[in-house]
């Protein structure tokens, strides 16, 4: 089967599953097996090839999933990002661990786009992940839910834009429509919306922001309802947002989800002490009363039950 190697169990080790691992590159980082409660042996060491042969022998002896060092996730999840479909499409990984997989990547992708403004090589590297999590979604009734349970609070822009892309994708699906390409717009649309603010992240308030993410986005030939999202997403139901204190169906309707996901996460992630997602959502309710329509906030609360 591999080496038998005795490790070192004061180290931490995670389990990932065995789709995806398979390929003609080597491993960046080591594998191990677990042989008891606290107890691994390496199976393949760093720079070790893993085939297909192999993944068939390991299920053929009852072997569902496989450890690394949890130093070493960062590494696996660039692995990973390549065959992501082959990992969310095996159920015989449970959707939790699938679901982990995907935040994980989705978090890493978009910390790296947005580090600067994105090219037209980041945005098609986003709308692969968000292909991949919108099959996820459609496909299994489950998968929203175990997603949505890995938001957490969001401390930098890249987490902040993968809660609402997330979020927009589970709010559109119940308020717009559940077919693919819609759920893909909404997924752009959150990911992409705060996009005018990278370069100018010491400005403590910046309404020019949302112009800025719009030229930016139009300019990579991005769909115009993912623009009109971002020069949109603090537009007001009630007139009171900005740029243009638009109101009502005036705004558009991509552009009114991303608003509500936004101020979501904002609030969630910002309360301290740290609230619940339910004391959240009353917290916008108070300070956010006619902000939002509400067909759109009825919808969302069901997201969380």
């Amino acid at each position: 089967m591999g080496a038998t190697l005795a490790v070192d169990n004061r180290l931490q080790y995670s389990s990932i599953p065995l789709a995806g691992l398979a390929g003609r590159e080597a491993l960046p980082f080591p594998l191990f097996l677990q042989t008891g409660a606290n107890s691994w042996v390496l199976y393949r060491d760093l720079h070790a090839h893993v085939g297909e042969d192999q993944i068939e022998r390991l299920l053929g002896e009852g072997v569902r999933q496989l450890f690394i060092h949890t130093t070493d996730r960062a590494a696996y999840l660039h692995r990973i990002e390549q065959s992501l479909h082959e990992v969310l499409g095996d159920r015989r990984v449970p959707i939790e661990q699938r679901a982990d997989v995907l935040h994980g990547v989705a978090v890493r992708v978009a910390t790296e786009i947005l580090d600067r403004p994105p090219d037209g090589d980041g945005v098609k590297r986003a709308q692969r992940m968000l292909v991949n999590a919108s099959t996820l979604v459609l496909r299994e009734p489950k998968a929203f839910s175990a997603l949505r349970a890995l938001l957490g609070a969001s401390r930098s822009l890249g987490q902040h834009s993968v809660t609402a892309g997330f979020l927009a994708m589970g709010l559109a699906r119940l308020v717009l429509s559940a077919e693919p390409n819609v759920m893909l717009m909404a997924g752009l649309a959150g990911m992409f919306h705060d996009v005018g603010m990278i370069g100018f992240e010491e400005l403590e308030h910046d309404p020019e922001h949302s112009q800025r993410g719009y030229d930016l986005l139009k300019k990579l030939g991005m769909p115009p309802m993912v623009c009109d999202a971002a020069l949109g997403h603090h537009e007001r139901w009630d007139g009171t947002g900005f740029p243009r204190g638009l109101a009502g169906t005036a705004i558009s309707d991509m552009a009114r989800v991303v608003a509500l996901v936004d101020v979501f996460d904002k609030v969630y992630s910002t309360q301290q002490p740290k609230v619940s997602v339910f004391d959240a959502l009353r917290i916008m309710e108070q300070a956010y009363r006619g902000c939002f329509e509400e067909r759109l906030v009825v919808s969302f609360v069901k997201l969380f039950r």
